[in-house]
């Protein structure tokens, strides 16, 4: 009975593990150079559980806000910056300056 049960446990376990998994997904990267004034919102589709960069250049010293993640970084004027994060949580997320409040960007991850 007990080997039945460590069984039965492990099998769960292990379909439970695989089930919530992502699915090996290449590395994406997005170049963004912010102009000014800013250009209309861009949306960008990003697999879930992707490893993504965002490489951002603007035109004047800023900074960058990820919604959901988290993220803030500065960014100093002219010189390509990377934003590197694992993409997992689903959603729709704005990539924002916090210098004017412009919305660069919205990642969807899916």
């Amino acid at each position: 009975m007990k080997k039945m049960l460590v069984c039965v446990v492990l099998s769960l376990s292990l379909f439970l593990t695989s089930c919530g998994a992502p699915k090996d997904v290449p590395p994406q990267t997005f170049e963004l150079s912010v102009t000014s004034p800013a250009a209309p919102t861009q949306k960008v589709e990003v697999a879930l559980g992707a490893e993504l960069t965002l490489r951002i250049t603007t035109p004047v010293d800023d900074a960058v806000h990820v919604h959901g993640y988290e993220i803030e970084k500065d960014l100093p004027a002219g010189q390509p910056t990377d934003i590197v994060f694992v993409a997992n949580m689903a959603g729709s997320y704005e990539v924002e300056s916090h210098i004017t409040d412009a919305v660069w960007l919205t990642l969807v991850v899916s």
